[in-house]
């Protein structure tokens, strides 16, 4: 096998294992209850929208993200670089990140850029 072989699938490796360790890193907060400083902030239901402005794809889903705010109560959002700490404990690796809370419990989390309709059904979930 050639060294560009070699270096081809080192870097095709690295690009699908960050995006997975993302996901599982996510993943692993579904169904864990919010304590501490922010069980206040989270008590009842509500979605948690964690976005970056140098993020392409939040730049197009945070106007559909008010959109729906108008509509829904219970609908925040979260600057990454403007507030790490809420962001570390969440555990959030990458933007956009839709984070359900039901009654203080995590209970789905949305990774990447949604369509409205997508994110519709998505917050039915805590109804």
């Amino acid at each position: 096998m050639s060294w560009i072989m070699i270096v081809l699938l080192l870097v095709a490796s690295f690009l699908i294992l960050v995006p997975l360790f993302s996901y599982l890193s996510a993943r692993r907060l579904v169904g864990k209850k919010i304590e501490g400083d922010l069980s206040d902030a989270v008590s009842g239901n509500r979605a948690i929208y964690f976005y970056s402005e140098n993020c392409s794809p939040c730049r197009r889903m945070t106007p559909i993200i008010d959109r729906l705010a108008e509509k829904h109560e219970g609908i925040g959002k979260v600057d990454v670089r403007a507030d790490p700490e809420t962001t570390r404990r969440f555990n959030i690796r990458a933007t956009p990140t839709l984070v359900l809370i039901k009654e203080g419990v995590v209970i789905d989390i949305a990774l990447g850029a949604k369509t409205e309709s997508q994110l519709e059904s998505l917050l039915r979930k805590l109804a």
